[in-house]
């Protein structure tokens, strides 16, 4: 995914033709949005309309009649799913640095990133979030490099909402998420990182679980497989 790992303009539209099987051209919409809107903006909104299905599943864009910004200027366009989290832009930064803040009253912190990273990284993330074909499993840590040996990672630091040691990987056909387990999942003296693998096909992801011994349920029973212990809140 040559997209992820070389990031410019057209990277979005890349990922979601290759992900989510994106046809058609945004000129073909006429958004209703006011003129403040960035463009980036406007043609992430299109090309998500271009899809079949959703393209988020947790966290979620704020609609474009409902954008607004506010006295200072800061246009609030990303929400995390329980409200606790925002990212916005300042509308007059040429650069569309994208900032967040935690509830709607603390102090807006600059994450990092500029609207069109932020957007593909999201993009991204929610792809291994909502992929019907993945699973998760759980690597000690003296085998990761084995276990990553065809993914590279990617460039996107941890959003404020999540522990900051996230990170998002890819291989040629296939996304990656690393994060900690959840509390209670290791023994004594263990390592585990939790790592969630997704794919757009039965057939990858299944080549992808053969290597840890894993097979995947029936196309019939649940996608998603979670190995071993309790399944983690992902």
């Amino acid at each position: 995914m040559d997209e992820l790992l070389s990031i410019d303009s057209g990277s979005i539209g890349r990922f979601f033709r290759r992900w989510h099987g994106t046809t058609g051209s945004v000129d073909q919409f006429n958004l209703e949005a006011a003129p403040f809107v960035p463009s980036q903006l406007l043609e992430w909104h299109a090309m998500a309309r271009l899809t079949d299905g959703p393209v988020t599943f947790q966290d979620h864009p704020i609609p474009l009649p409902d954008l607004m910004p506010d006295s200072r200027g800061m246009l609030s366009f990303w929400a995390e799913s329980q409200g606790g989290y925002f990212w916005a832009v300042a509308l007059d930064d040429e650069f569309l640095r994208v900032f967040t803040r935690e509830g709607e009253d603390a102090n807006w912190a600059e994450t990092g990133e500029t609207l069109g990273d932020f957007l593909l990284h999201c993009t991204v993330r929610e792809a291994v979030i909502g992929s019907e074909f993945k699973f998760t499993t759980f690597v000690d840590s003296s085998d990761i490099n084995d276990a990553m040996e065809s993914f590279k990672p990617l460039k996107f630091n941890a959003l404020a909402s999540e522990e900051p040691q996230v990170t998002l990987w890819c291989s040629k056909d296939a996304l990656a998420r690393m994060a900690p387990p959840p509390k209670g999942y290791a023994e004594p003296g263990e390592q585990l990182i939790m790592t969630t693998f997704a794919a757009s096909s039965d057939p990858v992801i299944e080549r992808y679980a053969s290597q840890f011994g894993l097979e995947i349920p029936a196309a019939a029973e649940p996608r998603h497989q979670e190995i071993p212990h309790e399944p983690p809140p992902f």
